[in-house]
């Protein structure tokens, strides 16, 4: 999920609000200060100015508290040795962007945990707050009730065991560690989040007709819920269906490329017309140097083509994602979907030597779900497969920036 303000990193880790968050604070703001609201309920006498400062503060603090909750299963999982990408807060909490999965039942175990008893920690100090401050301090009475009710909320919330709330990644853990099997702990603690979400829905459904609200709100955590499990499983198959595949095995050997002084007159008559291409690599002296697409020369007019060359269109090499022919194509996968790019170059010593698409890796991946009882033998496929990959044609794919 990407972040639409960023703010900055905290040991290394982005920290950033998707705009979603803006819509759910400031209804939350609403909801704390208005009448009949939270506030006004339980500390009734204040200025409507007062309502709103502290309904504004207490849900800054509770997405403080949110961050807090992020940041245990971030500090942990680096002390795991794995690299956490960012952290978002959004509508409905927050997200954690772990870059890899753990190892081990016992890590996952650690990681999904230590979010909780941050939020448990979090509750116990507002509740000795909220009891030092009663005495002489309405408003930071009510900021402090406030944040021991909603964490203890949520750590409640977050531990039903369903996936991939934390809940459910701790019942995962617990599986994984008495099945062995991390597929078949996914399976059970995903269908378990998914029933759970439509367990929501329903009582959402049922809500509605009585506090709008709580209703609506109760559906919209259903649909996350279950949607989130299903996808959750289905991202882990694809990725233990590329377990051990090395992108030699699928790449396009020998592509087509032109030089980097083309002109883009030549680029299109000769290459994207005349082969059916939508982009292709751009070469100097047989070394890449980066790749041109239909779009980089959208916007240069017919006439001019013959004045401008592929050097001066082009997207240059340090703006691309390379690979050599042994990366995992796991690893590979992971790059193009975080960059949205469609094709990657292969390189040896700086040349080009294969081209790795979107749609070859997408054909692979349903060729290998026709034969769900077959698990291929890396072996196998390298001394079967000629040097270079699979063949295919390069003028079919689309190109990496399009």
């Amino acid at each position: 999920m990407e972040a639409s303000v960023n703010l900055g990193k905290i040991r290394g880790i982005p920290i950033g609000l998707h705009y979603s968050w803006f819509i759910v604070f400031g209804l939350l703001t609403y909801f704390l200060s208005m009448p009949g609201g939270f506030l006004q309920e339980f500390f009734p006498g204040w200025e409507t100015t007062t309502y709103w400062i502290v309904a504004a503060t207490a849900s800054l603090l509770l997405f403080t508290s949110v961050l807090l909750h992020e940041l245990g299963h971030a500090f942990t999982a680096q002390h795991k040795g794995i690299p956490v990408k960012s952290i978002t807060l959004f509508i409905f909490g927050g997200v954690a962007s772990i870059a890899e999965d753990s190892e081990t039942a016992r890590d996952e175990f650690a990681i999904a945990i230590m979010g909780p008893v941050v939020s448990v920690a979090i509750a116990a100090f507002s509740f000795v707050m909220w009891m030092l401050v009663s005495p002489f301090q309405e408003q930071l009475q009510a900021i402090f009730l406030y944040l021991t009710i909603v964490n203890t909320v949520l750590v409640i919330f977050n531990m039903i065991p369903g996936f991939p709330l934390d809940g459910g990644r701790v019942f995962r853990a617990l599986l994984w560690g008495w099945t062995g099997s991390v597929e078949k702990a996914t399976r059970w603690a995903s269908m378990t989040g998914v029933m759970i979400g439509y367990a929501f829905i329903i009582l959402g459904i049922f809500m509605v007709f009585v506090v709008l609200f709580t209703g609506i709100w109760l559906i919209l955590i259903g649909w996350f819920l279950q949607n989130a499990a299903d996808q959750a499983y289905k991202q882990m198959q694809v990725r233990r269906t590329f377990e051990g595949i090395r992108v030699r095995q699928l790449m396009e050997p020998n592509p087509v490329t032109i030089s980097a002084y083309a002109s883009i007159e030549e680029l299109v008559d000769r290459y994207m017309l005349g082969r059916n291409l939508r982009g292709l690599p751009v070469v100097d002296e047989g070394i890449l140097a980066g790749i041109i697409t239909l779009n980089d020369i959208k916007g240069t007019p017919r006439e001019q083509w013959s004045q401008y060359r592929v050097l001066d269109r082009m997207t240059p090499r340090e703006s691309l994602i390379t690979a050599d022919p042994d990366t995992d194509l796991d690893t590979v996968l992971h790059m193009m979907s975080e960059r949205d790019f469609h094709q990657i170059p292969v390189l040896e010593s700086g040349a080009v030597v294969g081209l790795l698409t979107r749609g070859q890796i997408i054909r692979f991946l349903q060729l290998r779900q026709s034969l769900p009882d077959y698990t291929p033998t890396v072996q196998r496929m390298e001394q079967d497969t000629p040097p270079g990959g699979s063949g295919g044609s390069v003028e079919q794919q689309r190109a990496q920036s399009d």
